[in-house]
C-alpha cells in the first residue's frame, strides 16, 4: 500500500516539476526536506500526532519550510497531511528522490566484492558502468561480501550481474546433479 501511496503522490509532483524543468532544483529541495525529517524525527513523530488538528500541522510545516522551498514541494508537503498521507511521507519523499533521478540519468549501482577495492579500480568500474548504460553519473555502493568468494555482483535499478565464483560454483553443482 505504501508504494502505491508513494507512486500516486511521487508522480503527480515529478510531473509537475518536470513541466516546469525544475528537475535539479526540486531534487536539492527534496533530499533536503528529508535531511530534515531523518535528522528531527520528532516532527514526524509530531506530524503523524492525533494531538494536532491537520490546521495546526499546516502552520507547523510553513513555519519551517515557508520561504525556504518552492511552491511545489511546499504543496507536496501540505497535500500529504490535508490527504492524512504523513505516515508514507519519507517512503513519498525517496520515491520522488528516485523517480527524478532517473529523469535526470543519475543511476545507482551497488557493487559486491570479495575484497576491497582500492579508488582507482572503483572508478575505473564506474566509468565502465556509465559506458555501458543510459546513465550520465552513477551513485555507486561498494560492499565487500566475502562469502562471494571472488568475482562481482553489480546491480544497477532491476538488472544484476553476478559473475561472482560462489554463483560460478552453484551453476556447476546444478549441472553436475
Amino acid at each position: 500500500m505504501a508504494k502505491l501511496v508513494s507512486k500516486v503522490y511521487g508522480d503527480a509532483y515529478v510531473s509537475v516539476v518536470s513541466e516546469k524543468n525544475n528537475l535539479n532544483v526540486a531534487l536539492d529541495e527534496i533530499k533536503a526536506i528529508k535531511d530534515i525529517f531523518v535528522k528531527n524525527d520528532e516532527i514526524v513523530l509530531l506530524l503523524d500526532s492525533p494531538k494536532m488538528d491537520d490546521e495546526e500541522k499546516v502552520s507547523f510545516l510553513k513555519g519551517i519550510f515557508e520561504h525556504h522551498i518552492s511552491d511545489d514541494s511546499m504543496g507536496l508537503l501540505l497535500t500529504v497531511i490535508e490527504k492524512k498521507r504523513q505516515a508514507e511521507l519519507l517512503s513519498i519523499l525517496d520515491y520522488v528522490t528516485d523517480c527524478i533521478k532517473e529523469l535526470l540519468l543519475i543511476g545507482k549501482a551497488t557493487i559486491t566484492t570479495a575484497l576491497p577495492l582500492d579508488d582507482a579500480k572503483k572508478e575505473r568500474i564506474v566509468e565502465e558502468l556509465i559506458k555501458s548504460s543510459h546513465y550520465k553519473s552513477l551513485e555507486a555502493k561498494f560492499i565487500v561480501d566475502e562469502s562471494i568468494l571472488g568475482g562481482i555482483v553489480i546491480r544497477i535499478g532491476d538488472r544484476v550481474v553476478d559473475s561472482s565464483v560462489k554463483t560460478r560454483i552453484e551453476k556447476m553443482r546444478k549441472m553436475l546433479s
